[in-house]
């Protein structure tokens, strides 16, 4: 078969069912073969956006797939894809390029920079594989080697396809996936070690985040808290990864800057069992958690580590799998902390809408329909108070902090699991940035429901800024519920209590298009989460230019 009609029934093969993207010509033999297979396209407006997109796509199906031009395009996408890297979302960069024999004939074509692998080896920094597909030969066992890749580490990958390469004919051949290494015996070591702590422990916790939702251990992580009856907390990244709902629950784990119950009980824990956790300053809370890691049995997709001890053949699937095979765990009695959700006073109908207000009658309104996508800012301290309903139904760049992801994210989020439809939390900042793929959202008839938090400053900035060096970061006020009017979604302004309570209800009842509510906030009402961490924070950075910092 012709390379690009392998290379779409591969990713098809691995549940990936929307390409997203944008035609250029170095791809347009591409979007051809696209278009005529079972593949549907999903044109979006920038590549920042196809990027995203692809990205929350990946983390909810497994695998995603994003098709863009050689150069200006792949190139564009470097700041998603390293967000994709750093968070361990698997997506597929199909790039175009010159064809193989204008490499050799001519020195200088449009979109080349350095050399014609420039962009090969950009990405290769950001990837766990970056490809030339170049040789007839071996092109069908490198695509399924990268694809392979992906899946297996949950990385994204690049392949770039040259255009006189995408219509060759190669032989399809049966492939199958190399699979990380296993060690049985190592397992069992790890697991007499664990399961003995275990049984001993008095106050013992499971810590849950992103690695988990990657591979698709979210039943296992139920059916083993629920098993041994130990409570579960997420980590900032890994939010909702454990239903918020379930009577194991904790809530969010965030350091020092927790539920200060929560945080209690886990800094006395006499055994933290960490599933896929990555351990980043902010999911440790501005390194404010007061127990070293290394006092905790940190299972990875890269291997397991029990105090001195480190299994690189002991990944995280082997070992929950490992883990759930074992009967000799026993079911604990441990009284915990339950989680939090807001409950602010809303004050009258008349009052001027404020962050904490909103967030009671946010967390009153979801259900288990919605999928809160939430972006970078006051938003994201504000999201992390709401409960929402069911396993995986939080998703954010709670690591890489790049804002601009919640608008196309909530697309690509929605063309993954249309049964729940997004409830986006952005702020102004972030959506001037990709806020106008709403255009995306109208054309698709998608119905996302976008809280946009409308303050005129980048609040995060403000707060967290010393105060030597604090600077204003002001924002023009703009009419974001006449904009969204314009681009064929539903705007609504919202000033007051009562306009939020209503709002709320517009949104619902659309069906067909977005609906964005234009929340004006005093630029000094901030949610209380972001307040603590901005004191933190502060202590940090202090701290840290005094060469204070211990470990």
């Amino acid at each position: 078969m012709k390379l690009l009609d392998f290379l779409f029934k591969r990713l098809k093969s691995y549940g990936v069912d929307h390409v997203f993207g944008i035609p250029g010509e170095s791809v347009h033999v591409h979007f051809h073969y696209l278009e005529k297979s079972s593949l549907k396209t999903v044109t979006m407006t920038h590549e920042p956006s196809v990027g995203y997109a692809t990205d929350a796509y990946s983390r909810i199906r497994g695998l995603g797939a994003a098709l863009v031009s050689y150069g200006v395009g792949s190139l564009n996408l470097v700041n998603a894809v390293g967000q994709a890297y750093a968070e361990c979302s698997p997506m597929v960069v199909i790039s175009g390029g010159p064809g193989v024999s204008e490499r050799k004939k001519y020195a200088h074509l449009h979109h080349k920079i350095r050399t014609y692998e420039t962009h090969q080896r950009v990405m290769s920094e950001i990837t766990a594989l970056s490809i030339i597909v170049d040789n007839p030969i071996t092109a069908g066992k490198e695509i399924d080697r990268a694809l392979s890749m992906a899946v297996m580490y949950k990385k994204p990958v690049y392949i770039e396809i040259p255009r006189d390469m995408g219509e060759i004919e190669i032989v399809e051949e049966p492939f199958q996936s190399p699979l990380l290494p296993e060690d049985n015996q190592a397992l069992n070591e790890a697991l007499d070690e664990i399961v003995l702590m275990l049984n001993n422990a008095k106050n013992p916790v499971i810590i849950a985040d992103a690695e988990l939702s990657r591979i698709g251990l979210q039943k296992e992580l139920i059916t083993f808290a629920e098993r041994v009856n130990i409570p579960v907390a997420s980590t900032i990244l890994g939010k909702s990864i454990f239903p918020e709902e379930h009577d194991l629950s904790m809530g969010v784990y965030f350091g020092q800057l927790s539920n200060p119950k929560v945080a209690e009980f886990i800094h006395n824990s006499d055994f933290r069992l960490m599933l896929g956790v990555i351990l980043s300053d902010i999911n440790l809370g501005m390194f404010t958690a007061k127990f070293s890691p290394d006092d905790a049995i940190s299972a990875n997709i890269d291997g397991l580590k029990v105090k001195n001890h480190f299994y690189p053949q002991i990944g995280l699937s082997f070992f929950m799998k490992g883990l759930l095979e074992r009967k000799d765990i026993k079911k604990h009695n441990t009284t915990f902390p339950r989680i939090q959700v807001p409950n602010y006073p809303t004050g009258k109908d008349s009052d001027p809408i404020t962050v904490k207000a909103m967030l009671t009658m946010t967390n009153d309104f979801i259900d288990k329909g919605y999928r809160v996508v939430c972006d970078v800012g006051d938003c994201l301290f504000g999201g992390q108070e709401l409960q929402t309903k069911g396993g995986s139904t939080f998703l954010s760049p709670a690591y890489y902090l790049s804002m601009g992801f919640a608008i196309p994210g909530a697309i690509g989020a929605q063309i993954a699991d249309p049964s729940r439809r997004p409830l986006v939390m952005v702020g102004d900042g972030a959506f001037q940035m990709t806020g106008f793929e709403v255009i995306t959202m109208a054309k698709l008839k998608l119905n996302p429901i976008i809280i946009l938090f409308n303050n005129t400053i980048y609040a995060t900035l403000r707060y967290c800024e010393p105060p030597a060096t604090a600077q204003r970061h002001d924002l023009p006020r703009l009419d974001y519920a006449k904009i969204a009017e314009d681009l064929g979604g539903v705007g609504i302004s919202v000033k007051t209590v009562e306009d939020f309570k209503k709002a709320l209800e517009k949104a619902k009842s659309t069906n067909d298009t977005f609906a964005l509510l234009d929340v004006h906030l005093d630029e000094y009402d901030i949610s209380p989460a972001l307040k603590t961490f901005g004191q933190s924070l502060g202590t940090f950075v202090e701290a840290s230019a005094a060469g204070k910092l211990k470990g």
